[in-house]
């Protein structure tokens, strides 16, 4: 038997599997219903987090991704989501008008700003993560400022990825930049959006939005190859009437 052998067999005599390669499964996928996104990365990963990173002035492309991905699973794969709101800022009236089924959403409220918001959104979102039973579990750190964001211990972040690594539940935080880092198994960035209406200016409320288009850089990604630095331009289409 080779020195090497010998050494394997020791050292996983003591510490079993100490030396086997770890083989990461390719997770199943909750397709996002926007079909450009979802030809790049095949879809939202379960048992991963996944970063939508944009700031907080440019909304449209990242709601428009969130809605129609809560439309996905609360509707063709009829499964219960969860959206922690840190602040507020989730309008029932454009999820119901993209498809969202609302007898199998649970929106958390947390209702307040600053530390305090921050502090709540993860205390619920934990709970929701350990009680399992959601087939997406977002959190909205959206309109959060990113100096009490980057005030978030990576830890925190580490630990709510390990957690959701033994479900298959999809989590989903909207963020104003890549604060989970090495810990999500997606990373999204909304570099731009542009939205386009239909209807008469002069008339008051007459204008509806007929499509929006968004960029998005995919920062990191484990689902498919190449993981990294890939940019995808497309147009996302929604008849809100």
């Amino acid at each position: 038997m080779s020195s090497i052998a010998v050494i394997r067999s020791q050292v996983e005599r003591r510490i079993p599997g100490a030396l086997t390669v770890y083989e990461r499964q390719t997770p199943e996928l909750f397709p996002t219903g926007i079909a450009a996104l979802d030809q790049q990365v095949g879809g939202i990963p379960k048992g991963g987090l996944t970063q939508i990173c944009a700031p907080a002035a440019m909304n449209s492309g990242r709601t428009t991704l969130l809605m129609s991905l809560l439309a996905q699973v609360t509707g063709d794969k009829e499964e219960f989501c969860a959206v922690v709101d840190a602040t507020d800022c989730f309008d029932p009236e454009s999820a119901s008008k993209m498809g969202v089924c609302f007898s199998r959403l649970l929106w958390s409220r947390c209702g307040d700003r600053g530390m305090k918001a921050l502090e709540r959104s993860f205390r619920a979102t934990d709970i929701l993560i350990q009680n399992g039973g959601f087939g997406v579990i977002v959190l909205n750190l959206s309109y959060i400022e990113e100096k009490l964001i980057r005030k978030i211990p990576h830890t925190s972040w580490f630990c709510l990825a390990r957690k959701i690594e033994r479900t298959s539940t999809a989590f989903v935080v909207l963020l104003p930049y890549s604060a989970a880092q090495s810990c999500a198994a997606l990373t999204l960035h909304l570099v731009d959006s542009q939205s386009h209406w239909q209807g008469a200016e002069t008339v008051s409320h007459s204008r509806q939005v007929s499509r929006i288009e968004f960029t998005f850089e995919i920062g990191r990604t484990r689902t498919k190859k190449p993981v990294q630095n890939v940019t995808s331009n497309f147009s996302a289409r929604s008849q809100w009437a």
